[in-house]
């Protein structure tokens, strides 16, 4: 795992867009589960998150959405079970100037730093960003690929696969997550001109990983020593 060069990322990652005191944190300790557990993919409750980092499941559950819209990790939840979590290594450095001041006005409201103004409402000012917002990313998508596909068309393509199963499917949607908040490029930053054969070609990999977090998790049998070898 590349933990340097992550922190390194994510800290001019923040440069240009304020995540706030709470969203660094829980990011900076989710990197830590990672290095630890030496995978990008692992699982945690928000309670645990919550006595670790003095915060209540409310904040950890908001703060969570927030880093997983900045498109710096993906996670899945379950009643009763910890969340699954998937740090992303290909998130954009750069965002449009209405994307930062729209995102930094939403972390310093749940931070309490700031007021809104009483002349304009917030909830105006949210909905023009994010129509503006809208607008360059839709505009983003058209250009580097006419044929982006939507969520529903992406699964439905994948199920369709021999090699596909549903314990794929978080694997999917990180990697739809991940080329869609990438313009849909590659790791390599190069366009995906092709969507159905990079995700055909994509999913024998996220067989393994999917397969070798099931391994992880089941215990090790106990194994009887021969009869033969016993008696000597």
């Amino acid at each position: 795992m590349y933990y340097l060069e992550l922190i390194h990322r994510f800290w001019g990652f923040n440069q240009k867009i304020s995540i706030g005191s709470t969203g660094i944190s829980m990011y900076l300790y989710l990197l830590k589960i990672a290095y630890d557990n030496d995978r990008y993919d692992f699982q945690i409750s928000d309670v645990a998150i919550s006595k670790e980092l003095g915060l209540t499941t409310k904040t950890v559950k908001s703060t969570k959405e927030k880093l997983k819209s900045l498109g710096l990790i993906q996670f899945q939840t379950k009643n009763g079970l910890p969340c699954n979590y998937r740090l992303l290594l290909d998130y954009p450095l750069s965002v449009s100037e209405q994307t930062n001041v729209k995102k930094e006005e939403i972390i310093q409201k749940e931070e309490g730093l700031v007021f809104p103004s009483p002349t304009v409402s917030p909830i105006q000012i949210l909905s023009e960003n994010l129509n503006q917002e809208d607008e360059v990313q839709s505009s983003r998508e058209k250009s580097n690929n006419k044929n982006t596909p939507s969520w529903e068309e992406f699964i439905e393509f994948a199920q369709t696969l021999e090699i596909y199963n549903q314990q794929l499917d978080f694997e999917i949607q990180t990697k739809y997550e991940s080329w869609k908040n990438n313009g849909w490029k590659n790791h390599a930053d190069r366009p995906i001109t092709n969507w159905k054969s990079a995700l055909k070609s994509a999913l024998p990999f996220m067989k393994k990983t999917t397969e070798g977090s099931m391994l992880s998790l089941k215990s090790i049998p106990n194994i009887n020593r021969p009869k033969s070898l016993s008696k000597k």
